[in-house]
């Protein structure tokens, strides 16, 4: 009984043990998968702390980057501000006063000062103490030639460094506003701000603010030099003006002067010429007894030369009329065409007597705004020199043609011309041409075309070479314009 109960007792305890044993090889083999997924989750718990630290990093460097773009954006923000509000001015205070502390402060800064570099005269003050300003304004005194020798006053140069030690401050901004070889004025920016970070960034948009206030002092004083000249312009040209109405009115009073001599003489050479010129014809006519060929010849002689001085009295007193504003011009519509046949019909015993061939070339009727009697002495002396100036045989043309709003007129020959140097000179009182040769004339005939011309407020001129004929041209309005 005993021996089974101690066998029982042995399998027992050996299934006991085979139990446990069973036991510790599974509580084994799990530990061994814990360890191994504990293993698995600290390494997974280091990879995601190292990511953690990789996104913090990334995250501070790309909130540091987006502080430097924003810092940039504010940067070329204020620097827009600063050309658009400035772009249009042309005055060197009002220039400066678009730098104030906001843009100052920006560059990190606490402090400005801009001098004129010649007078060194204050433009700008921000913050500066009277005692700064003067310790700056004699650093900037003796060291004129350095400024003047140096393209831009780099922010690192020993003369930053100099000036900076002069004002007991950590750091300096110094630049010379200049365009190309003239240094206008200097900026001094001074006294950074507290934890402020001079940068690169800082020093760019200093030096680009430097060459900006240069280039606008450049134009501004580019604009201060064509203002001066432009007064200095109108001064003369007002003294000029004076000068040339003073000869006007004396240009005018000697005309006038010529006028009334002309007038006053030819009137009162019209009465003797006109005794002269009876008499003559009483004594040709042997009204006081005969008289031998040879005066008779003579007597007609001095009747003809009568006859041409009294022509010229009457152009000459036509010219003074016409001048002084005696002569009633009467301008109405009327028929240019007609009057051109009525001249030539007068002047029809001239032309045969010469075998010219005379043609007219033009429409059937044109109506022109004009002065009739007036008008018909300008085509009577045209065509008259144009008969006096062409040899026998030739040829007189005289055309009229619409163009615009004006009647173009014409009378050409073919005569013995005018030479180019004297075309000018034509229309002159008492000028005769050159190649007039032995033709007599007055020259007071195309001066008196000229000022009627001139009442009618057209033109006249002429085309011409010498031993091929000459045109005269005058226009008139059309009536149906007006």
């Amino acid at each position: 009984m005993d021996l089974n109960l101690s066998i029982i007792a042995l399998i027992l305890t050996f299934l006991l043990a085979l139990v446990l044993l069973f036991l510790l090889i599974v509580k084994t083999r799990n530990a061994s998968v814990l360890k191994n997924k504990v293993g698995k989750l600290s390494r997974t718990i280091t990879e995601l702390d190292n990511q953690t630290k990789l996104i913090i990093k990334s995250d501070m460097e790309l909130k540091l980057s987006q502080d430097e773009v924003e810092d940039k954006l504010q940067k070329l923000a204020f620097l827009r501000n600063l050309i658009l509000s400035s772009i249009r001015i042309l005055d060197k205070d009002a220039l400066f006063s678009q730098i104030n502390e906001r843009i100052i402060n920006a560059l990190g800064f606490k402090k400005a000062l801009v001098l004129d570099f010649v007078t060194l005269e204050k433009k700008l003050n921000i913050d500066f103490t009277n005692q700064e300003a003067q310790l700056v304004i004699d650093f900037i005194s003796r060291n004129k030639k350095a400024f003047l020798a140096t393209p831009f006053i780099s922010c690192d140069s020993q003369i930053c460094k100099d000036l900076a030690l002069n004002l007991k401050t950590s750091a300096i901004f110094l630049g010379a506003l200049r365009a190309q070889a003239d240094i206008h004025a200097v900026f001094i920016v001074s006294d950074p701000l507290p934890h402020a970070e001079i940068r690169r960034e800082e020093k760019s948009v200093f030096s680009i603010i430097c060459m900006y206030l240069g280039q606008c002092l450049d134009n501004i004083k580019l604009f201060e030099e064509l203002y001066l000249a432009k007064e200095e312009l109108e001064k003369k040209v007002k003294e000029r003006t004076h000068e040339l109405v003073k000869s006007l009115r004396k240009v005018e009073m000697v005309s006038k002067m010529k006028t009334d001599f002309i007038s006053s003489v030819s009137h009162e050479l019209r009465t003797p010429l006109t005794s002269i010129k009876g008499f003559a014809r009483l004594l040709v006519g042997e009204e006081f007894g005969g008289l031998p060929e040879q005066a008779k010849k003579s007597l007609d002689k001095i009747d003809t030369n009568v006859n041409k001085l009294v022509d010229m009295v009457n152009l000459l007193l036509d010219i003074s009329r016409i001048e002084s504003g005696k002569t009633e011009v009467k301008i109405a519509p009327q028929d240019i065409i007609q009057a051109i046949k009525e001249v030539a019909d007068l002047l029809s015993p001239q032309i045969h007597a010469k075998k010219l061939q005379f043609f007219q070339e033009t429409p059937k009727s044109l109506t022109v705004l004009m002065d009739k009697n007036l008008i018909e002495r300008v085509l009577t002396n045209l065509i008259n020199n144009a008969i006096k100036f062409t040899p026998e045989g030739g040829k007189i043309t005289v055309k009229c043609a619409v163009e615009d709003s004006s009647a173009n007129i014409s009378i050409s020959d073919t005569g013995v011309g005018i030479a180019k140097d004297e075309t000018e000179k034509i229309f002159q009182e008492f000028y005769r041409s050159k190649t007039a040769g032995t033709v007599t004339g007055s020259g007071l005939g195309l001066a008196l075309v000229k000022r009627i011309i001139d009442t009618h407020k057209e033109r006249i001129w002429l085309e011409s070479e010498p031993e091929k004929g000459t045109t005269f041209y005058f226009t008139l309005k059309l009536a149906k314009n007006v």
